[in-house]
C-alpha cells in the first residue's frame, strides 16, 4: 500500500543508529520517499555524509542549526509548502518512533473521517516488549491544569481499539495534523524542547478542531519523560498562555515541593534539584519577555481584491512558510465591484481602521498594504489609522495610469512624515524611482511574491498543423508598444498564433484581440498554454504576469531596460535591449522571440528556480525582522 496523500517531517537529533529504522518503516508504511523530509539539528558538520549513506538517495535531507523541536517542525512544514503539493495530511516523528504496521494508514483515515479535527495521535507503547502503554493521550489535573498521559504505564491490553477517541493533547513523537491546519499555525518556538505540541494543539482547540487519539494505530517509542529543567521552565510559558491566574503562580512550586519530598522519601539524593532551580529561574526571565504567547500575526490589506488575488495568495504562502500567522482582509476594486472610486476609498479606511482593531487582542500585529489607493498619501493614511507597525507596498512609484496622491509634491511631503510606514518594492528600477522622489532608510526591495515554480518537462515538437501561441495578457495601458507589436505581426503572423486577451485593448494590426476582463482561472490556462508571452511595455516597474509565466515555465520576451532585468538578468536572449555606441549591436524584438519559441523553457525554469529561492529568502528574513520589531514597538 502507498500513501500517496500524505507527506513526513522526520526530526533528527544526534541518534544515527536509529534513524534509519524510523525512515525504513515510515516507508514501509507507504510514505512516499520524496514526500518525507529529514530535518537534522544536529550540528555536527563531520558527521554529515554517514547521516547521507544511512538514507535512501530519494529522501530529502535538509541541515539546519539546532533552535528546538518546534523550530524543525516548522522547517519541515515550510520545507513541504515549497516542495510538495498533492497530499492533505502531515505526519510529524522523532528519529525514534517505529509505527506497527497499518498505524499511518490508520491515523490517515481517522482524519478523513473526523473533519473537525485537526491532529490525531497514535497509541504510544514502550519498552522491550512494546506491552506497556506509554501514552494513549493526553488530559490536563483538575487543579493546577499539569500536563498527564492517559493510561501511562498501563498494559497494552486496555488499549481500546475501536474508533477515535477525543482527548485534551496528544504526544508530539509521532502525530499526524491536517495539513493546512498546521501550515497556517506554525508551533511556538520558545519552548524549544517538551510541551510545546500541547500547547500548540490548545490554541488548536480554541478556534474550534479537535485533538483525537486513533488506538488502533499503535507506534513504540522510547522516553524518559520530561528533563526537571524543561519542566519547570516550559510549564511556565505553557500556563502564561493557557492557563489560570491559580496555575500560573502554583505550577512550578508544586511540581518542586512534590519532587524533592520524592526524592528524599525513595533517597534519590539531590542531583534533580539543581536544574529544576535552574528550569524555574530561566522560564520566569523568559515568561517576562513574552508579550503573547503566539507569533506576532501579520495581517495583508488588500484592497485591489481583483488584480492582486494572484498577488496575494502568492504572498500569503510565502509568510506562512516563514513561520507567522496571517489574515488576509480584500475588498474589489471599482472595475470588479462597480462602486466609484470614492466608495471604494471609504471601504479602504474603514478596512484600515478595521484591522487596526484586530491588533488589540493581546498580540502586537504587522499590518501589510498590497497597494496604495490614494498613492503617497497612504503613507499618513495608513500610519494615523493602524500605528507604527505598518509597511505599504509601491508597484508603480511613477505609475502608468494617473491616479489620486502620486504627484512628486505629494511623494516629497510624504518622504518627510515622521516615523512613516516601511515602503516596499520589487524591483532596482522602482526603488531608484523612490529614492528619486525623497525615499531611503524606511525603503526595502523584496521579491516579487510568487508561487512554487512548476516542473515542466521540456517542451515536445509541435504535432503536425498547431501554430506556437505567442500572446500578450493583461489590462492596455498608454505604455503598451503597439508599434513593435505591428512590427512583430508582419514577420511571425504566417507561422504562429498571435493573441492578445486583456481589459481596454484597442484592435491591432495581425492580433486576435479579446479586450474583455479575463477572470484568475482564464488567465492562468492562458499563461500555461503558451508558448511565449510577449510584454510590451515601453517602461514598468514590475510585471504580475512575467512573475505568473515564471511560475508556469512560459519564456517571456520584453525590454532589458525594466523590471524584467531582475529576473532574466539584463544579458539573457529573451530581453530587448538597444545598440549601444553604434558599435556592440541590440538584441531585436524579432530575435529575442524567435529564441523564446526554440530555447525559452528551459531558460525559463532555470530563471524561475533561482528566483523562487531568492524570493523565499526575501520574505522569510523581512517576516523575521518584522516580528522583531513589532514585539519591541508593542512592548514601548
Amino acid at each position: 500500500m502507498t500513501l500517496p496523500n500524505v507527506a513526513a517531517v522526520i526530526v533528527h537529533h544526534r541518534s544515527y543508529d536509529t534513524l534509519p529504522g524510523t525512515v525504513d518503516r515510515l516507508l514501509a508504511e507507504g510514505v512516499l520517499p520524496a514526500n518525507l523530509v529529514v530535518i537534522d539539528n544536529s550540528e555536527e558538520p563531520d558527521k554529515a555524509d554517514k547521516l547521507k549513506l544511512s538514507l535512501p538517495a530519494a529522501v530529502n535531507l535538509v541541515f539546519t542549526s539546532n533552535s528546538g523541536y518546534g523550530a524543525a517542525v516548522n522547517l519541515g512544514v515550510r520545507w513541504h509548502a515549497q516542495n510538495t503539493k498533492q497530499t492533505d495530511f502531515l505526519l510529524v516523528s522523532t528519529h525514534e518512533s517505529l509505527p506497527e504496521p497499518g498505524a499511518v494508514h490508520e491515523l490517515q483515515i481517522a482524519l478523513q473521517g473526523c473533519t473537525d479535527a485537526a491532529v490525531v495521535g497514535p497509541a504510544l507503547v514502550t519498552g522491550v516488549d512494546s506491552e506497556t502503554v506509554w501514552s494513549a493521550g493526553g488530559y490536563f489535573s483538575r487543579v493546577l491544569g499539569l500536563p498527564r498521559h492517559r493510561q501511562h504505564k498501563a498494559s497494552r491490553t486496555e488499549l481500546q481499539s475501536d474508533g477515535h477517541q477525543t482527548v485534551e493533547w496528544v504526544d508530539g513523537a509521532f502525530l499526524m495534523f491536517r495539513r493546512s491546519v498546521v501550515e497556517e499555525h506554525p508551533i511556538d518556538e520558545s519552548f524549544f524542547l517538551y510541551m510545546e505540541e500541547t500547547d500548540h494543539q490548545q490554541g488548536l482547540r480554541r478556534i474550534g478542531w479537535r485533538v483525537i487519539i486513533q488506538p488502533s494505530s499503535v507506534v513504540w517509542q522510547s522516553s524518559g519523560g520530561v528533563p526537571p529543567y524543561y519542566q519547570t521552565r516550559n510549564i511556565q510559558l505553557f500556563q502564561r498562555k493557557n492557563g489560570s491566574r491559580l496555575q500560573r503562580l502554583a505550577s512550578v512550586p508544586f511540581i518542586v515541593s512534590y519532587s524533592v519530598v520524592r526524592d528524599v522519601i525513595k533517597r534519590r539524593g539531590t542531583s534533580q534539584w539543581g536544574p529544576l532551580i535552574s528550569g524555574w529561574r530561566a522560564g520566569a526571565a523568559l515568561k517576562g519577555e513574552m508579550v503573547s504567547g503566539q507569533p506576532p500575526v501579520i495581517d495583508i490589506v488588500n484592497p485591489l481584491g481583483g488584480a492582486l488575488s494572484h498577488y496575494t495568495k502568492a504572498l500569503e504562502t510565502l509568510l506562512r512558510a516563514s513561520g507567522v500567522q496571517v489574515r488576509v482582509h480584500s475588498i474589489d476594486e471599482p472595475s470588479v465591484s462597480g462602486r466609484g472610486r470614492v466608495r471604494w476609498l471609504l471601504d479602504y479606511m474603514e478596512l484600515l481602521v478595521k484591522v487596526r482593531r484586530l491588533g488589540h487582542g493581546g498580540q502586537p500585529t504587522q499590518k501589510l498594504v498590497t497597494w496604495p489607493v490614494a498613492g503617497f498619501v497612504d503613507l499618513i493614511l495608513v500610519r494615523a489609522i493602524c500605528g507604527k507597525s505598518s509597511a505599504v507596498v509601491y508597484h508603480d512609484p511613477k505609475p502608468l495610469v494617473r491616479s489620486i496622491g502620486n504627484g512628486r509634491a505629494v511623494a516629497r511631503l510624504a518622504s518627510l512624515f515622521p516615523s512613516r510606514p516601511r515602503v516596499i518594492v520589487h524591483s532596482t528600477a522602482a526603488e531608484d524611482a523612490m529614492r528619486e522622489l525623497g525615499f531611503g532608510a524606511d525603503l526595502e526591495i523584496l521579491g516579487h511574491p510568487m508561487l512554487s515554480p512548476e516542473r515542466r518537462e521540456p517542451a515536445p515538437r509541435l504535432a503536425e498543423g498547431r501554430r506556437h501561441a505567442i500572446r500578450v495578457l493583461g489590462q492596455f495601458k498608454q505604455d503598451r508598444d503597439l508599434d513593435v507589436l505591428q512590427t512583430l505581426a508582419t514577420q511571425f503572423s504566417a507561422e504562429c498564433d498571435l493573441e492578445i486577451a486583456g481589459r481596454g485593448w484597442p484592435a491591432v494590426d495581425g492580433w486576435k484581440v479579446d479586450s474583455r476582463f479575463v477572470t484568475e482561472q482564464e488567465l492562468d490556462e492562458l499563461v500555461r498554454s503558451s508558448d511565449v508571452i510577449v510584454i510590451p511595455y515601453k517602461r514598468f516597474y514590475q510585471s504580475g504576469i512575467a512573475m505568473r509565466a515564471l511560475e508556469a515555465g512560459t519564456p517571456i520576451v520584453g525590454r532589458a531596460a525594466t523590471s524584467l532585468a531582475d529576473l532574466y538578468g539584463a544579458t539573457s536572449p529573451l530581453l530587448v535591449t538597444e545598440p549601444m555606441n553604434g558599435n556592440v549591436p541590440g538584441q531585436s524584438w524579432s530575435a529575442a522571440l524567435d529564441h523564446a519559441i526554440g530555447h525559452g523553457k528551459q531558460e525559463a525554469y532555470e530563471a524561475a528556480s533561482v528566483m523562487f529561492q531568492s524570493v523565499v529568502s526575501d520574505w522569510q528574513g523581512w517576516a523575521v525582522k518584522s516580528q522583531v520589531s513589532t514585539r519591541r514597538k508593542y512592548q514601548s
